[in-house]
């Protein structure tokens, strides 16, 4: 009795040690991940915003408005560098295993190095529901939020991007020429060739221009102009005026149809059945389906990237050397992977076999773990790759 005691304590100590090395990892690897994301999805989200932020404070956009537009894109951009950040992640934290002995201490120990895969594994699982949320729900949702606050505002932006000497369409049906801005703001020498009415156009020209708004219009106040306008038979009329204000926001109800919307704004059940929800060109329809197969297939993503860092870093061995080599080989890996997905995401919608896209990372993920079964097998590492020691272990 009192040896089974003690032999049930062991392994009871056995389990709690494992658990808390299957803890400290986890730790570990979610701080790095969290961290690492934040910075990326923060550089990328500032290189899209900062021109966003030109264009709608030059227009006369509140800085409240500008950020909280500019917050929209966060999600997409979380969505593609959630992978990136989890590769980059379990790279560092394996090659800071073997620089700190950590990795050697677990093989002296007796524990398979797979065992370091079961926190890996669950930070995958978890990252692969957040990227589903994101790549299905969330970022179509916020895309398109962006997309109807930026087009009832759309007019001022586009003002905000008017050059001297270049004429800019700010709108659909209204092309707008100025020869600069003077030291108050107003804009000098102005036309405006409105076509809102094919069958009667519109042309104005002004001395000086600068824009009114108010809670539901945006206008443009021309300053002493002429206003030229074309009836259907063709015949002009000329007005001058001292004062005119020209329209420039178009109707919200106007950009809410789904044609206005691309694949970056629906949601994956419309991406699928695009033809459901108005989509008739054959063409987009196509781009749509093929968009929702490629968000489908990077679910994969999550777990090929963990597996390609493992087993990049576990091909050399108990190797302290040739990190530069591993680290390469795992980004070309991972590139080849996301071209795979789109090329094939492509050719399953044209052929008409949605389970084409599946091919590619199936044959990635059992490839990977054929390599990792090989490397991590004890026998052959003893003879392939026999511990390599560059001083003593403290």
């Amino acid at each position: 009795m009192p040896h089974k005691r003690i032999l049930y304590r062991r392994e009871l100590e056995a389990l709690v040690c494992l658990a808390m090395l299957d803890r400290y990892l986890f730790i570990r690897l979610l701080k790095g991940h969290l961290a690492l994301t934040l910075v990326l999805a923060s550089v990328i989200w500032l290189v899209q915003a900062l021109d966003l932020f030109d264009k709608t404070l030059s227009a006369g956009a509140s800085p409240l408005m500008t950020l909280g537009i500019s917050l929209l894109i966060l999600p997409r951009v979380i969505t593609f560098t959630l992978g990136p950040a989890l590769l980059i992640t379990v790279l560092s934290q394996m090659v800071r295993l073997l620089q700190d002995y950590e990795y050697f201490a677990l093989a002296a120990a007796g524990l398979s190095p797979l065992r370091i895969l079961r926190p890996i594994a669950l930070l995958a699982v978890l990252t692969m529901l957040l990227q589903g949320a994101l790549a299905f729900y969330l970022s179509p949702i916020a895309m398109k939020n962006m997309k109807l606050r930026t087009e009832s505002t759309g007019t001022q932006l586009a003002l905000g991007d008017l050059q001297a000497g270049a004429f800019k369409d700010v709108a659909k049906n209204m092309t707008i020429y100025t020869s600069g801005r003077d030291d108050q703001g107003q804009w000098l020498d102005i036309m405006i060739y409105d076509t809102t009415t094919p069958n009667q156009p519109t042309l104005y020209s002004a001395k000086k221009g600068t824009i009114v708004s108010t809670a539901e219009q945006s206008f443009f106040e021309l300053q002493q102009g002429t206003q030229q306008i074309t009836n259907g038979d063709g015949q002009r009329t000329w007005v001058h005026f001292s004062r005119y204000l020209v329209p420039l926001k178009a109707s919200p109800t106007s950009i809410k149809a789904h044609h206005d919307l691309n694949r970056n704004h629906m949601m994956i059940h419309q991406l699928l059945d695009p033809a459901a929800y108005g989509v008739t060109n054959v063409s987009r329809i196509t781009r749509m389906q093929a968009r929702g197969l490629e968000l489908i297939a990077n679910l994969w993503a999550p777990f090929v990237f963990t597996l390609i860092s493992f087993a990049v870093v576990t091909a050399g061995g108990l190797n302290r050397h040739g990190y530069g080599r591993r680290i390469m080989m795992a980004v070309t890996l991972a590139i080849v992977f996301q071209i795979g997905i789109i090329a094939l995401s492509a050719q399953a919608v044209e052929l008409g076999q949605a389970w084409l896209i599946f091919l590619w990372p199936i044959a990635f993920f059992a490839t990977l773990c054929g390599v990792i079964m090989v490397q991590t097998n004890p026998a052959l590492l003893s003879a392939g790759n026999p511990i390599r020691r560059d001083g003593p272990i403290t």
